[in-house]
């Protein structure tokens, strides 16, 4: 019968169990501490940081919203940063150099759950660089009114059919008019008296086209005629922004009596005033017309 002997493991051998060990003891600690860095550590979060701040209009007139805009964060948080909401005060009639006072509401739930200790849920906030009124039409830039007028040919070209088929209201109902000119009578500052009253830019012009018109009361005479409306377009919330948003662009045709004379500007004038009563103030910037 063989003896078996007992043989010690080599000196490789022990030293590379040694650094398995090891490797495996240092991944179960790496996983410990990122599953506790990540799930389990409290974290401390500025809830007003990346607190959106929108305005909308005029120093002095200027309202404001806050909106959550707490993106990319880990997937831990994330979910508790989307239950952000905020309050702001005062929130309307904000003029340059107001104070703000924003504060965030959120999900406390959530916050433990993900625990969060959240921080800065209250910020105050300096109001700057709204837009100001022109003190003096004369100070609106040279290059803002050459837009305008780029502006307004685009929108009359844009819309000429429309208002060739619905406000040439002489013509024949199933005439096709044809536009044969148009040409720009005024341009017009109204200087809000008020804060709620925007000021506003108007171009105002003579627009005329030749449709078919029946000259018969007993039977359908249809002749070609031409006619000539008065049709304006506003720039509403003129400022030192020099934007024109979209929304602050609209056209009308004008209803006026057949006894005014639109081409005497003096007129005119008084028909502005008329229109607008004492909310605004009447500056003739450009004029094609007699006085």
């Amino acid at each position: 019968m063989s003896s078996m002997h007992f043989q010690p493991p080599s000196q490789d051998a022990v030293k590379n169990k040694f650094i398995t060990s090891m490797s495996m003891l240092i991944i179960v600690v790496s996983l410990y501490v990122t599953c506790y860095m990540l799930f389990f550590r409290t974290v401390e979060v500025d809830v007003t940081k990346d607190a959106g701040i929108e305005y909308r209009g005029e120093d002095g007139s200027a309202s404001v919203r806050v909106i959550n805009r707490n993106q990319n964060y880990n997937q831990r948080i994330q979910e508790f940063m989307d239950s952000i909401t905020y309050e702001v005060k005062p929130a309307k009639k904000l003029k340059n150099g107001d104070e703000l006072t924003i504060t965030a509401q959120y999900d406390e739930t959530l916050a433990r759950r993900y625990h969060v200790n959240p921080i800065q849920s209250v910020r105050k906030v300096r109001v700057k660089n709204l837009p100001e009124r022109f003190a003096d039409v004369t100070d609106i830039p040279a290059s803002f009114l050459s837009k305008l007028d780029d502006r307004t040919n685009s929108y009359l070209d844009k819309n000429m059919e429309q208002i060739l088929n619905e406000d040439f209201t002489s013509f024949f109902i199933r005439s096709q008019p044809e536009l044969v000119n148009q040409k720009q009578m005024y341009r017009v500052f109204l200087d809000g008296k008020k804060s709620s009253a925007k000021d506003k830019i108007i171009d105002i012009y003579a627009i005329t086209a030749k449709g078919e018109v029946n000259t018969s009361s007993k039977k359908e005479t249809l002749e070609m005629k031409e006619d000539t409306i008065y049709y304006m377009i506003t720039y509403n919330e003129i400022n030192t922004s020099l934007r024109i948003l979209d929304e602050n662009v609209y056209g009308e045709k004008l209803i006026i009596a057949e006894s005014l004379d639109m081409t005497k500007e003096k007129q005119f004038i008084s028909f502005m005033k008329n229109k607008y009563k004492s909310a605004y103030e009447v500056q003739i910037m450009k004029s094609e017309t007699s006085s």
